[in-house]
Formats: C-alpha cells, structure tokens, sequence
C-alpha cells in the first residue's frame, strides 16, 4: 500500500472528508424496500437530527442528490413568474447557485464582494436597495472556496426591513451543516440546504433541508417546479406516506443514522460545533504563529475551512506534493486562488488531535521547503 492509496490517505480537503470505519459499514447492512415499513422507520429515526442540525422545529426534507442540484432545486422552487432572484455572491460557489439560477431560466441578479469577505446585515441592505422584484434571496452560508461564514441572520434582517420584505432567504449550508451551528428558525430564514458529504462525516449522495412555513407556502405559487426538482412534492410524499417520493439512496441514509446516534451519544451537536471551533483555532493560532495570512477576514471565518495564504514562500504545488508524501490529502485553494492559496478542511469527524498532527506535517515539509517562519 503505497500514500497514494485513498484508503491511507488522512482527507484533510474540505469535502469530501474523512469518513469513520462504523459509518461505511453501515451502508454495506442488508437493502430494504424504499416502499416498506423499514424505510419509514428509517426515515423517522434520522429526521429529528436534521432538523436539530438545522434549527427548525418545522419541516425537514431528505433529497438523494448532490447539493447542486438541491441548490437548484431552491431556485425552481421558490421564485415566482415575474419576479426576481438575487444572488449575495462572495466565492465560486455562491456565484455558482447564481449560475444555476440563470440556467433554470430566472430572472438572477447578483451582487459581488471580493474573495474573502462575507455578508452581513449593512451590506445585504446595500444589496437590497439596489435591486428590483426580488422574490428570494440565496447566500452560501460558509463559502467553501474561502473559508468564509456570512452572518445569514444578518442578511434575514435587512431582508425583513427592506422593501423586499416578503422575499424568501435561502441558504447553502453544504460547508456548515453539523459543523457550525444553523439557526432556520431562530434566524428567520426559510430554506437551509446542503449536502452530507463535508462536516457531517457521510459519503456523498444525500442533501438534507430545512424548509419554513412561509416557503412551503411560496411554494405552491410557482409553476414549473420540475419533478425532481420540486422540493414542495418531495415534503408532502414524506409528510403523506412517510417515505421519500422517489427511491432514495438507502446505503448513505443508513449510515446517517448511525452518525446521527455517534453524535447523539457523544455529547450532541452543541459538543460537535464547539469541537469545530476547537479544530478551528488550532489551525488559526498556527498562522499567526508562523506568518501565514488567512483570505476570510477575521470575524467571518468559518469553524469548518480555512483557505491559507502562501505568502510567496512557497509553491502550493509542492506543499500538496510534501504532504501527499507523509499520507495526507490536503488541497491547495480553488479558482483564481489556487495557486496562492491552501484550504484545511477542519470539519467532520477530524479531531484536534490529528488537527495538531497535520499541523506538525506541515511544520516539517515547510523546514524541507526552507519556508518555515523567519525572524
């Protein structure tokens, strides 16, 4: 077995990332039928813990598809003929939903902020004020391709005192679900989204949503919304017959509710998000020690990615070469950052105890780089 072998490689990118030994058995259990009393128990027993993760005591939706193409299932879901859907966009995955928008044939509009920055309740009013017809607004919770978290109960507010104030906000929360907490109700937002495969620790295969009363209702108003695509048919199949509306993918649901009891009996999500923020200031403590910036501005960083400025000292490539060496998997930055840039994915399952351990991995290749911290 060589480093190069996926099975001895410790997964430190931001998703998909470490999945424990317990939680990939669990898809290998015997197949049920999707249309049995096995899969309503499995539903049932996996539920309460989406919705604890995301904050609501209202509806939860289980959806067998990538978080893509739940974010795309959002905008052909909410936004009425005639009416308009404005994008809060602050990295390529955030301009990526606007994307997605425009090729459902809506009428998007988007609003930049450099590479770094998120959004907060000052600027989305900015933004607001300058748009026109907005139905929806949709904001990437933590911008994997930063590390930056937007304040999205920020944004619900300038939402809520703008004129646009019955406009829907809507949340990719692909990054942050299970490793930073989402407030749906608390925040008053009406669509949280993402899929399982970053701080949830699951194989990929399941997005998992969080959906308000106001939304469902919006919902109904909006023609168009596909089949797969229509996330209003998919809560009323699983609220009428208490099962998906189409066959879903029964290996990964297994091993969510495995995760979700681990979770449950190791101290609950409240345990899980402090443990991030832990992951987190290691990495941070580690920057300013040796004299590495970081791209997300501080007070807006995300306790599940951090994107790490290489300063010139080195080339990305041969920090990714340097720990591939020693069986690490670690990723230089995305897009126009890739090659100034690292992102440590601190979320999921990874402990501070192999945080630290990555953490002295890299203190090691950047001795053998002649990059480590002088003066």
């Amino acid at each position: 077995m060589t480093s190069s072998d996926p099975t001895d490689m410790k997964l430190f990118i931001p998703g998909p990332t470490h999945v424990r030994k317990s939680v990939l058995a669990a898809q290998a259990r015997p197949m049920i039928s999707h249309r049995s009393g096995f899969m309503k128990d499995l539903l049932a027993d996996v539920l309460p813990g989406i919705k604890t993760a995301l904050g609501t005591d209202g509806d939860a939706v289980v959806l067998s598809t990538s978080s893509t193409q739940a974010m795309e299932s959002v905008g052909r879901s909410v936004v009425r003929p005639g009416r308009r859907a404005l994008h809060l966009v602050n990295g390529n995955f955030s301009n990526l939903w606007y994307e997605l928008s425009v090729a459902s044939g809506l009428d998007a509009q988007k609003c930049d902020k450099p590479w770094g920055d998120a959004w907060d309740e000052a600027t989305a009013a900015e933004a607001l004020d300058a748009a026109d017809d907005v139905d929806a607004v949709f904001v990437t919770h933590c911008e994997t391709s930063t590390g930056a978290l937007t304040d999205v109960g920020g944004v619900a507010r300038a939402v809520r005192a703008s004129r646009h104030h019955d406009a829907l906000v809507c949340v990719d929360v692909t990054s942050s679900a299970a490793g930073v907490p989402v407030r749906l109700d608390a925040d008053d937002l009406d669509i949280a989204v993402g899929g399982v495969q970053k701080a949830w620790a699951l194989p990929p295969a399941l997005a998992l949503g969080a959906v308000s009363a106001r939304a469902r209702a919006r919902m109904k108003d909006v023609p168009g919304r596909g089949y797969a695509n229509d996330m209003l048919s998919a809560l009323e199949y699983q609220e009428s017959k208490a099962m998906t509306a189409t066959t879903p993918a029964i290996p990964v649901m297994q091993a969510l509710r495995v995760q979700l009891l681990d979770i449950e009996s190791s101290g609950g999500f409240e345990k899980r998000w402090d443990e991030h923020r832990a992951m987190q200031k290691l990495v941070l403590d580690w920057c300013a020690k040796n004299g590495f910036d970081v791209l997300a501005k501080d007070g807006f960083r995300s306790p599940t990615v951090t994107s790490i400025a290489n300063g010139g000292r080195f080339a990305t490539a041969d920090l990714v070469a340097g720990y591939k060496k020693r069986g690490y998997f670690v990723g230089g930055g995305y897009g126009k950052t890739k090659e100034t840039h690292w992102r440590i994915g601190h979320m999921g399952d990874h402990t501070t105890r192999c945080v630290g351990e990555m953490l002295a991995a890299t203190d090691a290749i950047l001795e053998e780089l002649g990059a480590a911290k002088v003066g």
